[in-house]
Order: C-alpha cells, then structure tokens, then sequence
C-alpha cells in the first residue's frame, strides 16, 4: 500500500532537509515543529478534487557527526507515507559541529531520492538552515536550477533574520527553482 495510489488520491512527494549543525541550537526546536507543521498542511491538502497521499523523506545536513564524505548529510528517511515514523525521525535529531553546504544535500536529495516522474505529481523540497546558503563544493544555485527542471520546487526557510537570508542567497535558490522564502527568526 506504500507505494500505491487509488484513483482519488494524489502523490505528494516533499523531502525535508534540516540543518543540524551546532549554529543551530537556538533554532532547531522552531525548525522542526515549523516543518511538520508544512507536512501536516499537505496531509490534509487537495488536488483536483483528490485526497493528498503525502510521501516524505528526511535529510539531515552539517552535522560533524557525519562524514565529510558525504558532505556531512545523512538520509534519514527516504520517501515514506509513515507520517508517524517521519515525526519520531524529525524530532530525535540533535545539533552537533558543523560544516553546512545547502547546495550538496539539494544535489543528494535530486539524485538519490525515489522522485515519482509523473509531471502532474507535486514534489517539493523544504530546506531550512541559518548559514550562507552558498556554502559548500556544490553550486546551491546550480542544485536549484537542475530540480526545477526535473519538476521539483525548492522552498528554501532561513532561520535568521530576512535580511540575512536575502543577502546568504537563501531567496536566490527559492526563486530559481520556483519556490517560496520563508524565514524564522
């Protein structure tokens, strides 16, 4: 039943990537809640007359408990309907240390993630983080454009100031890849 869809139903595929890293401290309690409280908006969404059928997958990212390997990112959970395991993941993940390189884990989450290639399914992604969104060995801005051509909007949330944000490039990538700018400050 995962993986299948009856004909009043629509897929939804949202991958969320949080930032871990220790700046975060202050911040990552808001950031979560902040996150399921979008999972759940979706859950009880329509398409088209279609109930939502919402499939979520959970990245972590710059977090030194990571391998640099791997970019210091960690997929937590690939696309699940498991609404319940998705928020018992959310919430046990913890900060510590930090290299954060927003543009890697966009880039991990475009090519390692299950994207379901109907053009009509809405996929999304919901990266939130308060460090320079151009950070890192992969171009953000590159990442962001790539997902909106695979059909992926990239909805990028700041948590910091609007104005810091607009000026570490958080905006640029949302509006790249035809998604919104948020901020929590």
């Amino acid at each position: 039943r995962d993986n299948q869809v009856a004909r009043n139903e629509s897929i939804v595929q949202l991958a969320i990537l949080l930032d871990t890293s220790n700046s975060m401290d202050g911040l990552i309690e808001q950031a979560k809640s902040q996150l399921w409280k979008i999972v759940n908006e979706f859950n009880d969404a329509r398409q088209d007359d279609k109930h939502a059928v919402v499939q979520v997958a959970l990245y972590e990212y710059g977090n030194s408990g990571l391998s640099i390997g791997t970019n210091y990112i960690r997929q937590v959970l690939p696309f699940t309907r498991d609404l319940d395991k998705v928020s018992e993941e959310l919430f046990r993940l913890t900060t510590n240390g930090g290299d954060e390189y927003c543009g890697a884990v966009i880039r991990e989450a475009l090519d390692k993630l299950a994207w379901d290639p109907d053009n009509h399914t809405y996929k999304a992604m919901f990266i939130a983080g308060n460090e320079p969104f151009t950070q890192g060995p992969v171009q953000p801005n590159e990442a962001c454009k790539d997902a909106i051509r695979k059909g992926v909007i990239v909805n990028t949330i700041h948590c910091g100031s609007r104005d810091q944000g607009e000026s570490s490039g958080w905006r640029t990538g949302a509006t790249i890849a035809d998604g919104r700018y948020l901020t929590i400050d």
